[in-house]
This record gives structure tokens, C-alpha cells and sequence, in this order.
């Protein structure tokens, strides 16, 4: 592996991670940036019905991890859950008043991070790298 190869993997992950250690004070008293992350795909869908097969297919995790992630939210009042009435083997999860009432706080949390991450960053340079990653991830996602 050629150094270069490394170094974009590894500042990959060191981003991802700070990113997520300066995401998590800000909700950290309601949610993880996982717990987020479900209530955002969520919210795109519609607020539910969301099986639990597809979070799992979108977030790349596990149906055991999808199964805690949605178990937590429901103890903290942001999702309820419920099996399919035409298919009793599906569990479907479904945002609550609460998780809409947190819509806007979470989403301010996201755009204050996203524009720390790209100061300085020019409009060509961010679309270089979008498309870059874009390219990656496709790589990947096969």
C-alpha cells in the first residue's frame, strides 16, 4: 500500500472521528450521533413506517444493532415501534411528536458542524471532494 493510499484512509477516520467527538456534546444529553443519524433517515421517509430491515440496509449495521439503536430511541420518547399489519415478522419504527419537536435543534447541530468542516474550504474544492467521495463510497458499495 502506498503511503498516500494510508493517509487518506486514516484522515478519513480522523475526521470521522473528531467530527463525531464534537457532535456528541452538543446532543449528548438526547442522543448519539447513531441515534440521529435514524431519526434523520426518519424523517426523510416520511416518519414511518421505516422497517428495521431497511435502517439496517441504509445505516450498514447489523439487525441486532438497529434492533438497540431503535430500542433506545423508544425508551427516550423519539420513536415508537410496532410489527407490519400485513407481515407480523416485520418491525416497523415510526417518529414520535417528540423526535419532530428535536428536528430543528438537530438539524442547527448539523449545519454548525458542516460549516466548521468546510471554512476555508472553496465551493471547486468542495465539490472536488464531494465527488471524490462519492467515487469511494461506490467503490465500496458493491
Amino acid at each position: 500500500m502506498k503511503a498516500n493510499e494510508q493517509s487518506i484512509s486514516f484522515m478519513m477516520k480522523m475526521i470521522t472521528d473528531r467530527v463525531s467527538s464534537l457532535f456528541a456534546p452538543r446532543m449528548a444529553s438526547l442522543l448519539t450521533a447513531p441515534q440521529c443519524r435514524v431519526l434523520m433517515y426518519m424523517e426523510a421517509c416520511g416518519g414511518g413506517p421505516v422497517s428495521q430491515r431497511d435502517l439496517g440496509r441504509y445505516l450498514g449495521v447489523s439487525h441486532t444493532t438497529v434492533k438497540g439503536l431503535l430500542q433506545r430511541l423508544e425508551e427516550k420518547g423519539f420513536v415508537r415501534t410496532a410489527h407490519d399489519d400485513t407481515d407480523a415478522r416485520v418491525k416497523n419504527a415510526y417518529l414520535t411528536e417528540k423526535s419532530a419537536q428535536m428536528k430543528n435543534d438537530m438539524e442547527q447541530s448539523i449545519r454548525d458542524m458542516h460549516a466548521q468542516l468546510l471554512q476555508g474550504i472553496s465551493e471547486e474544492e468542495q465539490a472536488l471532494v464531494s465527488r471524490v467521495l462519492h467515487k469511494m463510497y461506490a467503490n465500496i458499495a458493491r
